[in-house]
């Protein structure tokens, strides 16, 4: 049983925190049992800084091999399917918002590896995978006004984000991270290499072009909220889209954690409620 004097979960031998501080200016905060709860309060905090707790766990294994470890954390009234986006609806481009009642969850899956892989592994996993899912539209398959348009914002995106990726050592671990509004963080054992899905334009600091492009680039960046999520389903979907890379992992993420972990009492006072949160107008490869 998770405790807060030691928060701290197992998965097959390998340790997760069992809380953490997501932050949406591209850092991440984590609580583990030898921190006393540090929490870097020097940093900029945005609109859905919030606690997000261990909701499922997975060991994947390839012939008797370990490949990778992982958690996935969502805030503590959440269910773990809020991973799936189901809930996810939007209208068209240039309409209020607010109108359509956007339910924004922050999550974060954590992957740690027992064997080496090469950038151009994960690289591959993702064209792959997001291609097998084609997310596109949500659930109710209502599409963008333009949905030509937004096929390329959306590939744009998806294009940056794969840029990410660095060779991994056993290990190494990556935290995929999303944050409504903030957009979808990459980091490699602590470090955030990119974010990507910021809307209209909004970079931040540790954004990943750095070429000639932007300005044309730049029209192309993703426009409202509905457009974010939908970049945020698309590159969950990897690990939980109907063709997932490993349906077993993807099961056993989605899967309750029992007792269910609580947010320790130095989380309590993180910004945002972990609920979800009506919209506003501002803004590896696999073994066979």
């Amino acid at each position: 049983m998770t405790t807060m004097e030691n928060p701290t979960i197992d998965v097959s031998g390998t340790t997760f925190a069992a809380a953490r501080e997501l932050v949406a200016d591209g850092t991440s905060d984590e609580i583990d049992a030898n921190d006393n709860g540090h929490e870097s309060r020097d940093r900029p905090t945005a609109p859905f800084t919030t606690a997000v707790v261990a909701k499922g766990k997975s060991y994947l294994a390839y012939l008797f091999l370990g490949v990778c470890s992982s958690v996935l954390y969502l805030p503590p009234a959440a269910d773990n399917t809020s991973i799936l986006f189901e809930n996810l609806r939007g209208g068209k481009e240039g309409e209020d918002e607010a109108t359509h009642n956007f339910e924004v969850v922050p999550m974060a899956l954590e992957l740690c590896y027992h064997k080496p892989l090469r950038a151009v592994d994960f690289q591959w996993a993702t064209t792959t995978f997001i291609g097998k899912n084609r997310v596109t539209n949500d659930s109710n398959g209502n599409a963008t006004a333009d949905e030509d348009e937004f096929k390329k914002r959306l590939q744009v995106q998806i294009k940056k984000f794969n840029e990410l990726y660095r060779d991994v050592k056993v290990g190494d671990r990556y935290l995929l991270q999303y944050i409504p509004y903030g957009g979808i963080s990459l980091f490699l054992n602590g470090e955030c290499l990119g974010t990507v899905g910021q809307i209209g334009g909004r970079h931040e600091s540790n954004d990943v072009t750095d070429n000639d492009d932007n300005d044309g680039e730049q029209a192309l960046e993703l426009r409202s909220i509905y457009e974010q999520q939908q970049l945020a389903k698309t590159i969950y979907s990897i690990w939980f889209g109907e063709y997932a890379f490993s349906e077993s992992m993807k099961n056993e993420l989605l899967t309750p954690l029992h007792p269910p972990v609580e947010v320790p009492p130095e989380m309590t006072n993180t910004q945002g409620s972990g609920e979800a949160v009506e919209g506003q107008d501002d803004g590896e490869k696999h073994e066979e």
